[in-house]
This record gives structure tokens, C-alpha cells and sequence, in this order.
């Protein structure tokens, strides 16, 4: 409506124009259109995360994350994001090879962080794992190098139980567990000769079975 201008001889301040002098006397009417607010659809009310068994578990678990991330001095979303701890309570892993298997939980994580969260799960730390064994976690080759670990152990000290005491190195197992030799003579590279005589029929029908 021109109604009032801003002044530049007095620093911007408005003054009113000739138009609109006649509805100050009265003389004249305006019209103003009165602008509505639309209010924004409700949000639905958020669902319970987890259900009301887990909701202590979780709560656990979001109170060990905040001390490992105020240790670390990190965001908390950096040790594990809500939807991975959310899995945790619902799943509840018994031990690093299930740990391993939840969604955001890669193998600098569930080297850092397995034993401190699975023991809030269970109450309990989990077994000791060698390191070698702890790369296969979570990985079928980790079912097999336990299977392996058993038949060595079986056959320590072979068949009769007599012989002199023999094992493998946890890093030699775990060769085994990845490479998979089904034939003999790559079985025999891996174990040597002494080893192959010990356990290598008994390691090449678990691979085979694998």
C-alpha cells in the first residue's frame, strides 16, 4: 500500500508517505490480509526401541559405551551406533564369533571392544582367545580352525595316546582354516613332514567335511 518508507536523512528511520495521511484523518480505509501459521504435521510418538526385557541390557550397554568413548574422548557413536547396541540387547551374543556377526561390529571393533561388551551381556568375560584365532571370529573358517584345535588336541599324543606330545602353532591353524588343502601334498607344505604323519589325515577329512 506505500503506506511508509524508510528515510535515508534519518538513518533509515520510516516515515509515512502522502497516502497515508487520509487513514490517519480517517478518510480513507485499508485492507490487511492476516497471514496464517500451518502447523506441521505431528510426529508420531517414537516406538520403544527394544522391548521392556531388553531395555536394561541396553541401558547397560549405552552406559559402557559412554565411559569407553569418555575414555577415548570420542563421540559416542564412534565405539558403536544405537542400532548396533539395539542388536546386542536382542541378540545377546554368547562370544566373539556371534559378537562378530552383528551389523557394525567390524574386526578393529570387535578387537577393541568384544570382550568389554560381551561381558556386559553375559556377566562374564569371554574364554580367551588367541589373537589368530580372534581374526577368524565370526567367519565359518573359525568354525573350522576349532574343529582343527580338537583333533590336535585329540591326537597330541597319537592314536594310542603314547607318543611323544605334538601340536600346532595357532598361526599354523589358522593357515590351515584359510588355505583348505584337500589334497596331501598341500597339506604336507603346511604341516611338515613330522605334523603331516600326526595329524594330517585327521585335518584333511575336517576340511573336507568343512
Amino acid at each position: 500500500h506505500d503506506l511508509i518508507r524508510p528515510d535515508p536523512a534519518r538513518y533509515g528511520a520510516f516515515r509515512m508517505t502522502q497516502s497515508a495521511r487520509p487513514i490517519l484523518r480517517n478518510e480513507a480505509k485499508i485492507t490487511l490480509r492476516k497471514d496464517t501459521i500451518r502447523q506441521g504435521a505431528r510426529r508420531p510418538a517414537v516406538k520403544t526401541l527394544v522391548s521392556e526385557e531388553d531395555a536394561p541390557l541396553l541401558s547397560a550397554l549405552k552406559a559402557k559405551r559412554r565411559a569407553l568413548a569418555e575414555e577415548a574422548r570420542v563421540p559416542a557413536y564412534v565405539i558403536f551406533n544405537d542400532r548396533t547396541l539395539i542388536e546386542m540387547a536382542q541378540t545377546r551374543p554368547a562370544d566373539l564369533d556371534a559378537f562378530a556377526r552383528i551389523s557394525g561390529v567390524g574386526a578393529k571393533k570387535l578387537e577393541n571392544f568384544g570382550t568389554a561388551f560381551l561381558t556386559v551381556i553375559n556377566g562374564a568375560q569371554p574364554a580367551a582367545q588367541h589373537p589368530a584365532r580372534r581374526k577368524l571370529a565370526g567367519r565359518e573358517t573359525g568354525s573350522l580352525y576349532d574343529a582343527l584345535l580338537e583333533a590336535q588336541a585329540r591326537l597330541a599324543r597319537g592314536t594310542a595316546g603314547q607318543d611323544k606330545p605334538m601340536s600346532c602353532s595357532a598361526s599354523l591353524l589358522a593357515k590351515v582354516a584359510e588355505i583348505r588343502p584337500t589334497e596331501q601334498a598341500a597339506m604336507l607344505r603346511l604341516l611338515g613332514d613330522r605334523r603331516m604323519e600326526r595329524f594330517g589325515a585327521a585335518f584333511l577329512d575336517i576340511v573336507k567335511d568343512a
